[in-house]
């Protein structure tokens, strides 16, 4: 769209045309522009008056032109396009709590029977609170393990923390050697999905529309609160044709998953694989990858500065992989080249020496203590 007029120039508008008629009064009644451009005279206080209307109409109006395009709307404006233009059934998805299956155990039955009630609050080394979703009952002589899904208090990233890191207790039980433990990952945890997100998901709708196919097993995947990849792997029988199987290897902002949030997807599935077809859903396991860089700078480039951003554009990029892609070296060196005043040489990745091939199920993630300068 046609970048909108600003304020100064909507001024200078008003002031050409004010000149342009003065000239035609006699020239001891003109304006002069000595005049118009005062700060604080009277016509200057009502030019830049209607400058500032206009600026603002122009921008309503512009932000209304805007919001009629799926590139261009955003917040609730782009919801109401995507209902409107494509479907009623496509949502942006709300910020989702982590969710974590946690083992209960105890060393001695002497306390007796003990409920550990539903709704009581856990707490992970990180500060982390979970809830449980159900009741933990303990038998007069039971010592456990007794299992049962919970979930964060609140919603975000934070929740999706490691295994065995759910040790503490908020609401402590009766019997006080009761020991609690996360078997696995915490997974699923997500903020409120952001526009650009929800876009590249919308553009994916028509593809999956069909359904019965893999790029539609994937978008029901991506349905999911907290799942935000998902790769669909037909499976081949020892003839070579397909088999009726499918593997699915989702995950989450963090690149993992757990049985809760697999489940999850598996039932979100039954309106896009096709029938007889079953689909085997595997939580992705990250694996990260440590890059070192060896850049250059330009004359007066800030060169902290300029790293900071070269990291923060490959986190951006590897960690959009989806489950089972390749990193290709290339990639990180386009990411160091969009940076400007970064001088990018053959040699400016060091590590890793060639593309990451990830193994079957693994997600190929970084993070920023291990992108560094190479020595």
């Amino acid at each position: 769209m046609t970048a909108l007029l600003t304020r100064p120039q909507l001024f200078e508008v008003f002031a050409h045309e004010l000149l342009l008629r003065a000239e035609l009064r006699d020239v001891g009644d003109r304006l002069t522009p000595e005049e118009v451009y005062t700060p604080g005279s009277d016509i200057n206080m009502i030019g830049a008056g209607a400058a500032a209307m206009c600026e603002e109409v122009s921008r309503a109006a512009g932000k209304a032109v805007s919001d009629l395009t799926l590139d261009g709307a955003s917040g609730l404006a782009l919801d109401r396009w995507v209902s409107d233009r494509y479907s009623t059934s496509i949502v942006r998805k709300t910020a989702s709590p982590s969710r974590v299956t946690l083992q209960f155990t105890r060393p001695s039955s002497a306390a007796g029977a003990i409920n550990y009630a539903s709704g009581n609050v856990l707490e992970s080394t990180t500060g982390v609170r979970f809830e449980t979703l159900a009741i933990v009952a303990f038998g007069a002589a039971d010592l456990g393990p007794f299992t049962v899904a919970a979930q964060a208090v609140e919603a975000g990233t934070a929740g999706n923390v490691a295994a065995g890191t759910i040790t503490g207790f908020i609401d402590v039980p009766t019997d006080s050697s009761i020991l609690v433990t996360n078997p696995d990952v915490a997974a699923g945890g997500d903020f409120t999905e952001s526009d650009e997100s929800f876009r590249a998901r919308v553009r994916l709708f028509y593809a999956q529309a069909r359904r019965a196919i893999l790029a539609a097993i994937e978008f029901g995947a991506r349905t999911v609160p907290g799942i935000t990849q998902a790769t669909a792997e037909e499976q081949l029988g020892t003839d070579g044709l397909p088999n009726g199987f499918v593997f699915l290897y989702v995950a989450d902002a963090n690149g993992q998953s757990n049985a809760l949030l697999n489940a999850a997807v598996v039932l979100a599935l039954g309106e896009y694989r096709g029938g007889g077809i079953w689909v085997d859903v595997f939580g992705s396991v990250p694996f990260y990858q440590s890059i070192e860089l060896l850049l250059r700078y330009k004359t007066g480039t800030d060169s902290a500065a300029a790293f900071d951003s070269v990291r923060s554009t490959i986190i951006a990029q590897v960690n959009s992989l989806a489950p089972g892609v390749t990193l290709e070296q290339s990639l990180i060196y386009t990411s160091a080249r969009s940076v400007s005043g970064v001088i990018v040489l053959d040699d400016a990745v060091a590590v890793p020496t060639g593309d990451i091939v990830p193994t079957s199920g693994q997600i190929i993630r970084t993070r920023a203590d291990l992108i560094t300068p190479s020595v």
